[in-house]
């Protein structure tokens, strides 16, 4: 059996190498390969020894998602269709969509964690087409990947954020928290690497609020953190998003304060969708400003995106404006999310495969 090498850390590898005799620093010839480099092959590996290449072959694949579809927005904005078992150690027939957004200042990568999503929001077009199963360590990083090889990132050494993939967000399909143990591992991996390693500033978490789990790593979260609100109260978030009837937001905010207390030099950003006559009256404005009062935090509004089937509608202009000045108001720093690839359905909550 071939082992994937993306599923390793570099003091896995390290400890899985020395086993067979291979010295700590063939761990770094490997890291720069796979990530500074891109190298899909261990014959490709130049300062490697042939008799060493083959035993690398031998024991290790390296994994690849296979692109089904990729869709280029008016915006700039690519959304790929991805099969995950285009190697057969992986399960088969398993879709997902990742999006990769230019910027001018910045590369961002929006990331999936999980095919399909349990967690059920109302407005959301992910979770309307159910869950299948949570993504390995490789099919995470494996997206990272396939976009640099797409978008040909490899094979320089950036000066500027605007030459590299600078930015990570796990905003894409699942619940990254369900899936926590995976999308750690494979944040270790990707800020690993010194010439292209991620900072940690640059990578976000973004959860709909799953409490227990956010309790067990809220000190050691090395990582900027999203939480999906969209409500200022229990009666709206719980018709719009089923988990507040688990983890309500009183308990939610109380975890965010203690992310506050043990990363002060973090802001936690709250993501706010806004729904036409559900969520984005003036009282949810001032209930919003004074639910987040004393928190580092900022308001990330959202425009929504619709999608087939959807039972809301966006809110307009003037009603948006407002909302965020009584925030501003109330001093909560606010800004408005910009609206990429919604022509093809790459979009906040637009994301989806039929499973």
């Amino acid at each position: 059996m071939k082992y994937g090498i993306l599923n390793f850390s570099k003091p896995s590898l390290i400890k899985f190498l020395s086993e067979y005799n291979i010295p700590k620093f063939r761990a770094d010839q490997l890291f720069i390969w796979l990530y500074r480099f891109g190298a899909q092959s261990f014959f490709a590996m130049s300062n490697i020894g042939k008799d060493l290449q083959k035993t690398l072959d031998d024991l290790f694949y390296i994994y690849r998602p296979k692109i089904i579809q990729a869709q280029k927005s008016q915006d700039g904005t690519i959304k790929l269709l991805l099969d995950l078992s285009n190697c057969e150690e992986l399960p088969k027939e398993s879709r997902i969509e990742t999006v990769f957004i230019p910027d001018i200042k910045r590369n961002t990568i929006c990331l999936s964690s999980q095919i399909g999503c349990s967690v059920g929001c109302k407005f959301c077009n992910t979770g309307s087409h159910g869950f299948k199963r949570n993504l390995s360590t490789e099919e995470i990083i494996g997206q990272f990947m396939i976009v640099k090889d797409y978008v040909g990132l490899w094979n320089r050494l950036p000066s500027n954020d605007e030459d590299r993939l600078s930015n990570i967000v796990f905003m894409g399909m699942g619940e990254p928290l369900y899936n926590i143990q995976n999308v750690l591992e494979a944040i270790e991996i990707l800020m690993e690497d010194k010439e292209q390693g991620v900072s940690r500033r640059k990578i976000t978490i973004s959860t709909a609020g799953v409490v227990p789990i956010l309790d067990t790593i809220v000190k050691s979260l090395n990582t900027k953190l999203a939480i999906s609100l969209h409500a200022p109260n229990d009666e709206i978030r719980n018709e719009i998003m089923p988990i507040n009837r688990l983890y309500n937001i009183d308990s939610l905010i109380k975890i965010c304060k203690k992310y506050c207390q043990h990363h002060s030099s973090l802001r936690i950003t709250f993501e706010y969708l806004m729904l036409k006559n559900v969520n984005d009256s003036k009282k949810c404005a001032l209930e919003l400003a004074t639910l987040l009062h004393g928190i580092n935090a900022k308001v990330n509004v959202i425009r929504f995106n619709s999608w087939p089937g959807c039972e809301f509608s966006e809110s307009n202009k003037k009603t948006i404006l407002n909302f965020m000045d009584i925030l501003a108001r109330n001093g909560i720093d606010t800004t408005i999310r910009s609206r990429r690839g919604r022509d093809i359905m790459a979009a906040c909550g637009q994301l989806q495969v039929n499973l």
